[in-house]
């Protein structure tokens, strides 16, 4: 491969770098993966994005929790698992938005805890980013 074109593939790659990011954000593996970190920082932490906690639990709320073996510690807002199953990755070129269904029972999840239980923290944006930059790495060298 001459010289040329190797300049030729790399700028066609930067030129097009936001349409390869939304082809691997579409992929299930990666919205597997986006959905598992995101879930995984709500259920672990008990904090938004920001790294706010989203508040205690009342006395009756946790022996209900413990009667089903679920942390107390902290609110996970994984109680049905209906909240967690609703998660979707909706990928645009260059990024991808988050949502979920936040409705539950009577209560609005967003309304109630604000749109920011969503949002990944510092630790989860390194993971995602590192998973990008493996991901464009590889295509990278299918290229070549």
């Amino acid at each position: 491969m001459t010289f040329e074109k190797c300049i030729n593939i790399a700028l066609n790659f930067f030129e097009n770098i936001d349409s390869i990011i939304f082809d691997i954000t579409k992929e299930k593996e990666t919205q597997d993966f986006l959905i598992d970190v995101l879930q995984d920082q709500l259920f672990t932490t008990g904090e938004d994005g920001n790294g706010l906690s989203l508040g205690e639990y009342s006395p009756v709320t946790v022996k209900i929790k413990r009667a089903k073996g679920q942390p107390t510690d902290r609110i996970t807002l994984k109680d049905t698992g209906a909240f967690y199953n609703s998660y979707e990755i909706d990928p645009f070129e260059g990024g991808f938005f988050i949502d979920a269904d936040g409705k539950k029972k009577d209560t609005d999840l967003f309304f109630k805890y604000g749109d920011d239980i969503l949002k990944p923290n510092e630790e989860t944006t390194t993971l995602i980013a590192e998973y990008y930059e493996k991901r464009l790495f590889e295509y990278w060298e299918n290229i070549f």
